[in-house]
């Protein structure tokens, strides 16, 4: 029963960590590879998490941004099924500010 827990538990804030590494990736190939493992578990993960997290990022050449924003979408329509995600992960489904318009957390975050 504990081991079950502690799996569930796990399970549960791997996106956390996942999240963390896309954040501090180093190069656009990490970007990517990072990304396309949060797709594993959270599979209804939009691309728009990258895009955010990638113009949050100073140092990252607007070409360069513009490159692996491009390539995780084509990664994440890659992955739909019928035009959705394969499953309904727990966390992006209910994370509104995703969709609210601009001037939303993401902003107020990069400042």
């Amino acid at each position: 029963m504990t081991r079950l827990l502690l799996q569930k538990i796990e399970n549960r804030v791997r996106i956390l960590a996942d999240l963390r590494e896309l954040a501090s990736a180093e190069s656009l190939d990490s970007f990517t590879l990072v990304y396309t493992n949060i797709l594993d578990h959270q599979p209804d993960c939009p691309p728009e998490v990258v895009e955010k997290l990638v113009a949050l990022r100073e140092g990252i050449p607007r070409k360069d941004a513009k490159e692996v924003v491009q390539e995780c979408k084509e990664i994440y329509e890659n992955s739909l099924v019928d035009g959705n995600p394969p499953k309904t992960g727990f966390v992006f489904g209910k994370v509104k500010s995703l969709t609210a318009p601009k001037g939303s957390l993401w902003r107020k975050l990069a400042q």
